[in-house]
């Protein structure tokens, strides 16, 4: 073979490459893009001790709160959202039990009524999962809460919840909370966080 049709053919076969590079960039870019430069969202549990707060009428109430990070700063997450994916409630045998959800439900922003719904994730976000006041019950806390939601716990109570933050270009890893609690109250932290106890579930998925 001829030097010229050597790098004849070389020159062909690097076109036939970049022909098909292109078109798998056109089919695929977005996807690419997104995996290997775009938001990178993590989600876990802020504190198990949550945070001491009160209400307009001065009852204590504690809240626990999910904590949304964004690991490529550079790459703003867009529209993010909380959703519980999944609920279960241990029954009288301990056992959980699935729940019937409607469909993805979710969760609130800290401080709702001044924090957009869809906020644009740089840096890190605080999500809240659930509260509990002085004298009543635990209770999840999604914008919207169907008939049938059995997101709340009584004494002596335990359950799961899965959730996930997703936005329109990213979407997190999946974390479990397990909370249990035994009915009573304490305003001190380090007595209530034996009394509502509350931690990821090793593995993510519930």
């Amino acid at each position: 073979m001829k030097s010229t049709e050597f790098w004849g053919l070389v020159i062909q076969g690097v076109g036939v490459v970049c022909t098909i590079v292109v078109a798998i960039l056109a089919i695929w870019g977005d996807l690419i893009r997104s995996r290997f430069a775009g938001p990178k969202l993590r989600i876990n549990l802020r504190s198990p001790k949550g945070e001491l707060n009160y209400i307009q009428d001065g009852t204590p109430t504690r809240y626990y709160h999910l904590k949304v990070v964004n690991k490529r700063r550079g790459a703003q997450a867009k529209n993010v959202r909380v959703v519980l994916t999944r609920l279960l409630k241990s029954d009288q045998h301990g056992k959980f039990v699935d729940q019937t959800l409607s469909g993805p439900l979710q969760l609130t922003w800290q401080f709702p009524h001044i924090h957009p719904q869809y906020p644009t994730i740089g840096p890190e976000d605080i999500c809240d999962l659930g509260n509990l006041i002085k004298g009543r019950r635990f209770v999840l806390s999604p914008y919207v809460i169907p008939n049938n939601f059995m997101g709340y716990l009584d004494p002596n109570e335990k359950m799961r919840v899965e959730a996930i933050a997703v936005a329109d270009n990213a979407e997190s890893n999946p974390v479990c909370i397990e909370v249990s609690w035994d009915g009573l109250w304490s305003d001190d932290a380090n007595q209530m966080e034996k009394h509502l106890v509350i931690a990821e579930v090793e593995g993510g998925s519930c």
